[in-house]
């Protein structure tokens, strides 16, 4: 018995169904005859419909499959495009495998890569590609590389990236964060500047009314964002501090990735021993604007910056803060995960519901779930789960179009089709929220321990002092040397004493004013 794929498995029922009408080889090289004229008079609907029940002949299913992906492309189909290009990489004729790939990158673009790339490791070669869709080819290796930590060989593959194509750009921020991962910072850093520079290569719909075209431009700017605060993260690890506040700076605070980097920028700050610049970006997730913010380091830096200054009341107050507003939200985290190991559909449905409702919300799992289900990954997903139903009034308009059974024959084969699509992305978008809610609540629970530790380091240092204060002892050298650097003025910023002022005039750049207590 041959093995069928999961696609195959799933629409057989279908497929038998429909088999009678493709029941002879003549038949099908007619009905591919007729598809292809239809496809040449630009009628691609009749023309899919055609060569599907041509496909449904073993000889002629791969030249077919090509002419039904081709011909839902043109149509707009995206989605239902999807399986018949699958299908068509699967068959095994390299003519028509060809034919579909010169979609690869207009289809990635839409469905996102995590349907297909298995699907190209697996069924092309490199010499399949023209060079246009070569790229999507060279970076889904690429991904895939860094997926099994073998980043020399996603750096081969990724310095072969056209720089036309559209992918350069963000080809350029993966194999920066390969160079990263290996401690090449100045190169990392060259391909971040670089990924900033060629971002707008990320636009290629021409039409500035369409909405496709104002989804390229937002994802443009999201990834200039982005490859500026990994430029900062690399300056970072290479302690490079003053060139990744720099960085830092550049990133403009409408920007999705801006209130994640102030956490980082207040590391970086306590990198220099700034500590008061390290609280005024803590304190700015204190203002309304940014109450949304879930990060449970916040409070860990913010008790480890007072610890640094000797404050000790401030620090217990700090580590208060962390336990009263953490303690139910990680029982809640572990309480849903645990629940639901083997249900991807319900972290689906948590992120989809966490995307519609409000950033502030008092349900503590969304809070939670809000870090990563904003970003680009699965709000991607998110929109492409949305264009289904879209996708399916259009099945339906081009079937009365042509005459066509709208709830049967080739216009059902694709409402299954269409249904495989939305599991496929259920799927995906449930692993990701599942697996960044375990991560994140592994973090969660690694900053329970780090607190505990900051409490009995400062119990400790809190003991030292009494007993000097009382045997007339002096502190040692290296507490006296615990202190504060005072920041830097920089032209943009203000000292400000937070008298009554207004909390977006000047939001991320508060600095504190408060002197140190070690060795007093």
């Amino acid at each position: 018995m041959t093995k069928r794929g999961p696609l195959t498995a799933l629409l057989a029922p279908f497929i038998a169904g429909l088999l009678a009408i493709a029941a002879t080889p003549t038949f099908a090289a007619d009905a591919l005859t007729q598809a292809k004229t239809f496809y040449n008079q630009g009628q691609y609907f009749s023309a899919a419909r055609y060569a599907y029940a041509a496909s449904q002949d073993g000889a002629a299913k791969g030249d077919a499959s090509a002419v039904v992906t081709l011909a839902l492309a043109h149509a707009g189909l995206w989605n239902s495009a999807t399986y018949f290009f699958i299908q068509t990489l699967q068959s095994g004729d390299r003519a028509a495998i060809r034919r579909v790939l010169t979609q690869t990158e207009a289809i990635l673009g839409r469905v996102g890569p995590d349907v297909l790339r298995d699907y190209l490791i697996r069924n092309t070669k490199y010499e399949d590609y023209d060079a246009v869709n070569r790229s999507a080819y060279l970076f889904s290796l690429a991904k895939a590389a860094i997926l099994k930590d073998d980043m020399n060989r996603a750096l081969e593959y990724l310095n072969k990236v056209s720089a036309s194509s559209r992918l350069y750009p963000f080809s350029l921020e993966l194999r920066g964060t390969a160079l990263t991962i290996q401690g090449r910072v100045e190169e990392a850093v060259d391909d971040f500047r670089d990924c900033q520079k060629y971002s707008p290569l990320v636009v290629t719909e021409a039409d500035a009314a369409s909405p496709r075209y104002r989804s390229q431009v937002n994802e443009s700017k999201d990834l200039e964002a982005r490859c500026s605060a990994d430029e900062a993260r690399a300056w970072y690890q290479g302690e490079k501090f003053d060139e990744a506040e720099k960085a830092y700076d550049k990133i403009p605070k409408a920007s999705r990735v801006w209130p994640e980097i102030l956490f980082e920028q207040a590391w970086n700050a306590f990198a220099k021993r700034e500590f008061n610049r390290t609280l005024g970006k803590l304190v700015t997730y204190k203002a309304p604007a940014l109450d949304f913010v879930f990060n449970s380091e916040v409070e860990v830096l913010r008790a480890q910056t007072y610890l640094a200054l000797c404050l000790y009341d401030d620090t217990q107050k700090a580590i208060d803060d962390f336990n009263s507003r953490y303690t139910d939200i990680g029982r809640e985290v572990k309480k849903f995960v645990e629940s639901n190991a083997g249900n991807l559909e319900a972290f689906y449905q948590l992120g989809a519901r966490t995307l519609k409702d409000k950033r502030d919300t008092a349900d503590p799992v969304e809070r939670l779930a809000n870090r990563f289900v904003r970003g680009p990954y699965f709000s991607d997903l998110a929109a492409q789960d949305a264009s289904l139903d879209k996708e399916r009034g259009a099945i339906t308009a081009f079937a009365r179009m042509t005459g066509t059974n709208v709830g049967g024959g080739f216009s059902s084969f694709l409402t299954e089709v269409l249904k495989w699509r939305r599991k496929t992305i259920h799927q995906v978008g449930g692993a990701y929220v599942k697996n960044s809610m375990i991560d994140h609540h592994s973090v969660l629970v690694a900053d329970f321990e780090k607190i505990s530790y900051i409490r009995l380091e400062m119990l400790g240092r809190a003991k030292d002092k009494l007993i000097r204060k009382v045997t007339h002892a002096k502190a040692e050298d290296d507490e006296r040397s615990r202190g504060v650097v005072r920041p830097t003025r920089k032209d943009n910023q203000m000292f400000w004493t937070f008298n009554g002022e207004f909390w977006n005039d000047e939001l991320g750049d508060y600095v504190f004013g408060l002197e140190s207590e070690c060795g007093k």
